[in-house]
């Protein structure tokens, strides 16, 4: 087992010397993250669209404000 005495940065650089990444794709976080982002924003205008068309359908299907005064029955 290897002690270290000393915590410095040339300890750091030499224990990371030859290992490489640790993890698969290493150097691609940028493209990740910029797919991410077009994705999210794709995701809100495709939502926001969407819900913009049906609440226009459900505006023109709207009889009108006093359309609950028909449907009272006269006890």
């Amino acid at each position: 087992m290897a002690t270290i005495e000393a915590w410095s940065a040339d300890t750091f650089t030499a224990l990371a010397e030859g290992t490489g990444a640790i993890y698969p794709m290493a150097g691609l976080e940028w493209l990740w993250l910029i797919i991410a982002v077009v994705f999210w924003l794709w995701w809100h205008f495709r939502t926001s669209s969407g819900e913009t068309e049906e609440y226009d359908r459900l505006r023109s299907e709207n009889p009108g404000r006093d359309a609950h005064i028909q449907q009272r029955s006269d006890w």
